[in-house]
């Protein structure tokens, strides 16, 4: 007797997101643009700037943005109404590596340093293909180190390091680039963050065969190879830690914060998710895995649709605040 599947019933909210998106992409010029990795392209920097634009949007009355030179990076400063300055949080955009920019991402980061009472860095890195691997982590390397010395306010003395409470945040790709940037303080003897928060990070771009998704529209096995290629170019090595970070050194990895990995359990990257926390907790790190269900990548963008986007910053928001005294 042949076997009867059922479709699988999504919740309302998760079929809206999806359907948004998939008008997003179709939206994309492509006129003249013959190369799939340049369609690519395409479609992301076409996707990015409405990515959660489902809804009414969150009100960031007396949210501000400063945009300032971070050693040489464009980046700009989120402050909201009490700041604490030299509690600090840097945020790394997703997009592929070739899409995003701190615009983007505004209501995200507005409302995080809401919730957080950090002033919160968005780094506007450099994007392939323009710019290639590793332009975009040295650029979030530099930010990093400068947002530990200087905070919003220029007429303020510069503070010592370690007057600065100063976590890392990045989604999807720029929780690539967040992992990546962590490896690299620590090979370096740089300071690291005091907390580490990965969201739906591509942490494992080897292709692994079970790197499956239960439903995910967006971090599709074919987007995340064609990110990578875009991000790498001919001759690039995916195995290189810095672009794989669950290749990264034991001896490495033993030197990570306290980090928190959210991922939605449907998606593809929760596969890098799970193993990059066993990773990191068989180094002695001590790690937190948030897995949620039934919620598209990087949901935290949709504050207007799902409840959990909200409710996932909160969580961001109380584990960079668990190590201050206040």
């Amino acid at each position: 007797m042949d076997q009867i599947t059922t479709p699988r019933q999504r919740r309302p909210g998760l079929e809206q997101a999806f359907a948004h998106l998939a008008g997003l992409a179709a939206s994309a010029d492509l006129t003249g643009i013959s190369d799939p990795l340049l369609q690519f392209v395409a479609v992301i920097r076409a996707l990015m700037p409405r990515y959660g634009d489902v809804g009414a949007a969150p009100a960031l009355d007396g949210v501000e943005v400063v945009p300032v030179d971070a050693g040489g990076v464009p980046a700009e400063w989120v402050v909201a109404p009490g700041a604490d300055l030299a509690h600090r949080l840097v945020y790394i955009h997703g997009g592929g590596w070739v899409g995003g920019c701190p615009r983007d991402y505004r209501a995200i980061a507005g409302t995080l340093a809401r919730l957080s009472g950090a002033a919160v860095l968005m780094v506007d890195y450099r994007l392939a293909l323009e710019h290639r691997f590793p332009a975009g982590l040295d650029d979030c390397i530099t930010a990093f180190g400068w947002a530990a010395r200087h905070g919003p306010d220029a007429h303020r003395q510069r503070e010592h390091e370690a007057q600065v409470h100063l976590s890392l945040v990045g989604d999807s790709a720029g929780g690539n680039l967040a992992a990546a940037t962590c490896l690299e303080l620590v090979s370096r003897g740089a300071r690291v963050p005091d907390r580490l928060a990965l969201i739906a990070g591509t942490l494992d771009n080897q292709s692994p065969p079970d790197r499956t998704a239960t439903d995910d529209q967006v971090a599709t096995a074919e987007s995340l190879a064609a990110a990578t290629a875009a991000y790498l170019g001919p001759g690039g090595d995916p195995s290189d830690y810095r672009v794989s970070p669950v290749r990264g050194p034991h001896a490495l990895l033993a030197g990570f914060p306290p980090t928190l990995l959210q991922v939605s359990a449907i998606e593809t990257l929760a596969y890098d998710s799970r193993n990059f926390a066993a990773l990191l907790a068989n180094a002695g790190v001590r790690v937190n895995l948030s897995i949620w269900p039934e919620l598209p990548h990087v949901w935290h963008a949709f504050l207007g649709l799902f409840p959990e986007a909200s409710e996932a910053l909160q969580e961001i928001a109380a584990f960079v605040n668990r190590s201050i005294d206040r």
